[in-house]
């Protein structure tokens, strides 16, 4: 068996690893949201070790991104890792307002979910380019 990326490889470990710690956690309390992420964290796991073991996977994960970062740099020229990367800033920004300040966690919950639609509806817009 051929190794095709370290990078997806240690990513699917890392990530199974915390997956199975959730579902460990979640199976020995009562079934919480950590069951929910445990499985997640599985799935997303078994994707990252199939790219990085499967040839052919790992080139049309690889043709997909770089036909990605061309069509997000056609259409915002310069500025395109800036606006690909607007929506995790104000995630980021949401997580560090409950921390100085936890009454305003309603503003933070209405920023991050703004964040996650603001890069769902660029990456849209870039996947329609492509």
């Amino acid at each position: 068996m051929k190794l095709y990326s370290w990078k997806y490889l240690l990513s699917g470990l890392a990530m199974g690893a915390l997956g199975a710690l959730n579902l460990w956690r979640s199976l020995r309390a009562d079934f919480d949201n950590g069951f929910v992420l445990g499985i997640c964290c599985i799935v997303m796991s078994a994707r990252f070790l199939y790219v990085a073991l499967n040839e052919d996977a790992y080139e049309k994960d690889k043709t997909e991104s770089e036909k990605f970062r061309n069509s997000s740099r056609d259409m915002f020229g310069k500025w395109a890792p800036v606006v690909l990367n607007i929506g995790w800033a104000v995630v980021i920004g949401a997580l560090l307002l409950t921390l100085v300040n936890p009454n305003l966690a309603g503003i933070a919950i209405l920023l991050m979910l703004a964040g996650f639609g603001y890069g769902l509806i660029v990456g849209q817009m870039v996947k329609k380019r492509m």
